[in-house]
């Protein structure tokens, strides 16, 4: 897991929950540390464990905590990988970036990145495939939520599963194009 990924969740919880402490949840999960580089990657483990120990503290359902977290998480990106979002100006933008980020991740051997399949559906309508080892649909779904408030798009996300994979229907204004 990249170390983004821990600095997001210290910031989550320090505005959601300041009742936890993020150096406890790194004790929690038996890290050394709750210092993480941006751009070093760490087992995703530690980070399940983190996660699992701030539902417990926090007796928040962990599908929903996930789902949050991805919702935050997404502005904490565009902030920091302001290089990837430069161009990017409304959700269709960010469909190609998203590939584009994910080839990067891969080809420099940083990690195994999610698969993300699109699909036109219709003219206002679009199909992601999403498919991840890790396992982290509610957290896709969260950052999905989190685009969608970013660039204010009037957007309805509908997720189903399908032989393992999440398939995310997600119909977007007619007036904005989306290039799959």
């Amino acid at each position: 897991m990249n170390g983004a990924m821990f600095n997001s969740l210290a910031r989550f919880v320090d505005k959601n929950y300041p009742q936890v402490s993020f150096s406890d949840l790194c004790q929690s999960a038996s890290l050394k540390t709750n210092v993480f580089a941006e751009l070093t990657w760490y087992p995703d483990k530690d980070f399940t464990k983190m996660m699992q120990a701030l539902s417990e503290q926090t007796e928040t359902e962990l599908s929903m905590l996930w789902r949050d977290f991805g919702q935050e998480t997404f502005t904490y990106f565009a902030d920091i990988f302001g290089d990837y979002m430069g161009g990017i100006k409304n959700f269709g933008d960010l469909i190609t970036a998203v590939n584009r980020i994910h080839h990067d991740i891969k080809h420099d051997g940083l990690g195994t990145p999610p698969r993300l399949e699109f699909r036109k559906a219709s003219p206002d309508q679009f199909e992601i495939r999403y498919s991840s080892d890790r396992k982290l649909d509610d957290f896709f779904l969260g950052m999905l939520e989190g685009a969608t408030k970013h660039f204010q798009n009037d957007v309805k996300i509908l997720g189903r599963k399908q032989r393992g994979k999440l398939i995310v229907s997600i119909r977007v204004k007619e007036s904005e194009t989306v290039a799959v």
